[in-house]
């Protein structure tokens, strides 16, 4: 998994949505955000079809969280929004991916691989309400 917008931008949209307790539309959440409507309305579809939020239709319509803050995974969260396998470098996880198609020689690859899984063993600690606390500036 690469960080892309879509990342960044679900950790964005989930945060805000934390602090609702009824269901808030796409247009409010594109508002709150300054995420873009259509780049949003895409993203939160597939935040819903990975069980973090909870879909209503009709005039009250909008989206909700269906954990608590404290419960959904950071982890969870990158995964479900990034399709690639690995998380620095395309060919971290896997030789397959080498970009050039030379892994048999690749000098970097070892590097990016230990790497990736550092940062994978300290994105796993947190949930989504340590990013908040971070946002807040509040300390643990």
């Amino acid at each position: 998994m690469i960080f892309t917008k879509s990342t960044a931008y679900a950790l964005q949209a989930l945060i805000e949505l934390s602090k609702f307790h009824k269901p808030v539309d796409v247009n409010r959440l594109s508002e709150i955000t300054e995420i873009p409507k259509p780049f949003l309305a895409k993203l939160m579809q597939n935040l819903s079809k990975k069980h973090f939020i909870k879909s209503y239709k009709g005039i009250h319509g909008g989206f909700l969280l269906l954990k608590k803050p404290e419960e959904i995974k950071v982890i969870d969260i990158f995964e479900a929004m990034e399709d690639k396998n690995s998380l620095v470098f395309y060919c971290s996880s896997n030789a397959k991916n080498c970009v050039r198609d030379r892994s048999d020689i690749c000098s970097i690859m070892p590097f990016f691989s230990k790497l990736e899984k550092e940062m994978i063993k300290i994105i796993e600690k947190y949930t989504l309400e340590d990013v908040i606390r971070m946002k807040s500036g509040s300390k643990n």
